[in-house]
């Protein structure tokens, strides 16, 4: 499989599962790809607020309020006041879902997987190669 299309194939498979996954919960029954793209960066961030994800969206922070109100009412996400800066609210999961939609146990098992199959070297290379390819696939 040429690299381009195989990591193509990683990042749906890992998106699609991961959002398979949780529409199999019964609480959270038809999650959407904009729910779970907004639970990720919610969950990746922190001191996640609406600002950071309209700015990272390029969309209104508007259309982004609209969103995660959405949310809180689901019961998927909370704001909590920052305590320095009484005007700024910081976004997280919601503690009753935190290990429901955690991939931590996924990922523990495919780390592991790998560092058992693989030397030390090749490990490394392999941090390496993502990590310069997220650099190069992040340049403008």
């Amino acid at each position: 499989m040429p690299l381009r299309e195989a990591i193509h194939r990683f990042y749906t498979d890992i998106i699609l599962h991961e959002l398979q996954l949780m529409n199999k919960n019964p609480s959270y029954p038809n999650l959407t790809y904009n729910t779970f793209l907004y639970l990720s960066m919610i969950t990746c961030k922190k001191n996640c607020t609406v600002s950071y994800i309209a700015e990272t969206l390029h969309i209104s922070k508007s259309a982004v309020t609209i969103k995660v109100n959405e949310l809180i009412r689901q019961g998927l996400v909370q704001k909590i006041q920052s305590s320095s800066d009484k005007r700024v609210y910081y976004l997280s999961l919601d503690p009753k879902i935190t290990e429901d939609y955690s991939p931590e146990h996924r990922l523990d098992k495919a780390v592991g997987t790998i560092e058992s199959n693989y030397t030390d070297e090749q490990v490394k290379m392999f941090c390496d190669m993502l990590k310069f390819f997220t650099k190069v696939y992040l340049e403008e």
